[in-house]
């Protein structure tokens, strides 16, 4: 008998299935990502206005650009976000990225500068990432069905790269001050990890 929590076995369904009826279809997750851009400009969000989920409060756009930290064989990545009790005010849980074919590759965070965000000490971002979910309608929907399902099993590994990044952040801005740094374009990227969907599903047993 699986030893499985019935929401992770519900989530590696989701993380494996969603991908395979895009390319069932001649489509994969990259390409939906683009909410039905022709092509990835870069910087732009897609899709414009991101998707916002008021209900759950949580927010997200895929969008693609350079840095020194990208992967060679990245197509671009999610952003994801918790919203805060005012307006503007929200805060960075974590990057995913996806290659050309949509299958994820890197997990990161980010300096506060990237996304114009509400710092959060890890505590509450892994309170965040612990409830977080995304839900929309329309054409979107299964994407963001895929990234809740992302962050249940690969919640672990995103604990861990937030708690890096804070540790990170603390030893650099001991010498270079907190708002110095935290405006540092030499620092987009805090911490990453390169990951496999079908290793963690084998890992987990599901």
């Amino acid at each position: 008998m699986s030893t499985v929590s019935e929401p992770l076995l519900h989530a590696a369904h989701e993380a494996l299935g969603i991908p395979l009826r895009y390319a069932q279809a001649g489509s994969s997750l990259a390409l939906a990502a683009m909410a039905g851009a022709a092509q990835c400009i870069e910087l732009a969000h897609y899709p414009r206005l991101d998707v916002v989920d008021t209900h759950h409060g949580t927010r997200f756009y895929y969008h693609a650009h350079a840095s020194r930290r990208r992967p060679d064989n990245e197509h671009g990545h999610f952003h994801l976000f918790a919203q805060g009790s005012q307006p503007g005010d929200y805060a960075h849980l974590a990057g995913i990225s996806l290659d050309a074919r949509g299958q994820p590759i890197r997990l990161f965070t980010t300096n506060r500068w990237v996304t114009g965000e509400t710092w959060r000490p890890a505590a509450d971002v892994e309170l965040a990432l612990a409830r977080f979910a995304v839900q929309t309608q329309g054409r979107m929907a299964p994407v963001a069905r895929w990234l809740t399902a992302m962050v249940r099993l690969f919640l672990p590994q995103l604990v861990q790269l937030v708690r890096r990044r804070d540790a990170v952040m603390a030893r650099r801005s001991a010498r270079q001050g907190w708002e110095a740094l935290c405006e540092d374009r030499r620092l987009d990227v805090v911490t990453e990890s390169r990951i496999s969907l079908t290793q963690r599903i084998q890992q987990l047993g599901c």
